[in-house]
């Protein structure tokens, strides 16, 4: 079983960066339409020859996936093309009401409040968020036969990746008086005790 200290050291750490590695990917993928070689040498020795995408495509789908997992912990969801609270969690979900200070009772995330929060047109925020579920859904976790129900831009992406770890520090770090640690240098640090 994960204790709070461990999720809130290492695991949203762990995810935020990877939300920061979407980012840098997106824009790395996007710089140009040329197909630009890539080989990864460590020790002198070549391990990886592919393109740009090669690398970035992983990054960007793995940064994809840990945002709506970040989204959803803070108790977001899409309903009917919205942005929701969700109504009901698994039982072994592990979320932000689970923490708590004595003088903050931690609660899921209400979208009015943050979309409000937000120094934008709350529409441009919105929709910056649904894309990180739409995305991370349609594009990678289903195989539909829909299509999106917007074409998503860098906009929407940028917004969502800038403001994620913001809702992370306001939501839950800030309210437990704490600052959000670096990152873990490497996966296996997340399993050690």
């Amino acid at each position: 079983m994960m204790n709070q200290d461990v999720l809130l050291e290492r695991w949203i750490p762990y995810k935020l960066q990877a939300v920061e590695t979407l980012q840098f990917a997106w824009e790395w993928i996007n710089e140009t339409n040329e197909v630009r070689d890539l080989h990864i040498i460590v020790n002198g020795q070549l391990k990886l020859r592919g393109n740009v995408a090669t690398v970035a495509n992983p990054m960007i789908e793995v940064g994809l996936i840990h945002a709506r997992s970040l989204l959803e912990f803070l108790g977001l969801c899409v309903q009917n093309g919205k942005l929701a609270q969700i109504k009901k969690r698994r039982p072994d979900d592990v979320a932000v009401e689970d923490f708590s200070t004595s003088q903050y009772p931690l609660t899921k995330v209400d979208p009015y409040t943050i979309l409000a929060a937000y120094p934008g047109p709350t529409q441009e925020a919105e929709d910056a968020l649904i894309a990180i579920f739409e995305l991370a859904n349609k594009g990678l976790a289903h195989i539909t036969k829909e299509n999106f129900s917007k074409l998503w831009t860098d906009q929407h992406l940028d917004i969502a990746c800038r403001g994620i770890p913001v809702l992370l520090h306001n939501r839950l770090y800030a309210k437990l008086g704490r600052n959000i640690p670096k990152a873990p240098e490497a996966i296996s640090k997340l399993f050690d005790a």
